[in-house]
């Protein structure tokens, strides 16, 4: 067990480090400077300290180890986003955390486009590429206080706490550019690199202003997703407004809830746009 050359004004310094790890990962320091009233440190003190620098080293590893199995059960190996079990409990934090404060959470329901075709084209470690690296341009389109997930295949979920309809329509067409803009690199079957085209289709539901609840904004995100998957691919849709329901437990301020249109913005009422209708399928 390596430790820290001694203190050059007569302490000791013991690094705490876990024995039988390959090169004696360290984990922390302990060091005494002083001891009041008593003689200076001596082997015997060194001893114990020793002794005490193990114990706690293996119980630092131990939380380690625990917090790194934990966060193992809640990501998706592949993207490095949160998965589906993370997912419900997150969508239940925010929903409440919304409702308790009188604040808005969107939910984005995500879907590649005719996936399938990547898979069957290029084989399944060319479609791992693809899902990759679109988990890495959503990891980069959104804030840090968003959570992104793996729902499972090519379907994912991003929350958006504090958005309302028009923020989220904003971060659906950064997502949409990001895919779209740029292929995608994969190696195809023959072992030769090519470039393959990505779209994404998106559906939005807010809390409260689509459903009281999480499973209930998360499906209606989902219809929207259908609907923007039977208008043309690679756009987005938003959930139709409905009136709150009347047997909701904790009501929601009427300040946190967007207009009629869906839509929140400065100035005058514009025209409402669902995504674009140019995109192709």
């Amino acid at each position: 067990m390596p430790f820290a050359a001694p203190d050059p004004t007569g302490g000791d310094a013991s690094a705490a480090a876990v024995p039988g790890r390959p090169a004696e990962v360290v984990l922390g320091v302990l060091a005494l400077y002083d001891r009041l009233g008593g003689d200076e440190f001596d082997d015997d003190d060194l001893a114990t300290l020793r002794t005490f620098a193990r114990h706690a080293a293996v119980a630092v590893d131990n939380v380690r180890v625990h917090e790194e199995a934990q966060r193992l059960s809640l990501t998706d190996p592949l993207t490095g986003l949160w998965n589906y079990r993370y997912l419900r409990e997150s969508l239940r934090r925010e929903v409440e955390r919304a409702s308790r404060f009188g604040r808005m959470v969107s939910v984005l329901a995500l879907d590649l486009d005719r996936f399938k075709r990547v898979n069957d084209t290029y084989g399944h470690a060319a479609g791992d590429t693809v899902l990759a690296e679109f988990a890495r341009r959503v990891r980069g389109e959104i804030r840090e206080v968003d959570l992104a997930f793996r729902r499972g295949g090519e379907e994912f979920v991003v929350l958006l706490p504090e958005t309302d309809a028009r923020g989220a329509t904003i971060v659906a067409e950064r997502l949409g550019a990001a895919v779209r803009d740029a292929p995608v690199t994969v190696v195809g079957h023959a072992g030769v690199r090519e470039l393959i085209p990505v779209t994404v289709s998106v559906g939005i539901a807010v809390f409260p202003d689509h459903a009281d609840t999480g499973p209930q904004v998360l499906a209606a995100a989902d219809e929207a997703l259908y609907a923007a998957k039977t208008a043309s691919r690679d756009t987005w849709r938003l959930a139709p407004a409905r009136e709150p329901s009347p047997t909701r437990e904790v009501p929601v301020p009427p300040v946190a809830r967007s207009p009629a249109d869906g839509l929140p913005r400065a100035g005058p009422d514009a025209p409402i746009t669902t995504g674009d209708p140019s995109a192709g399928p």
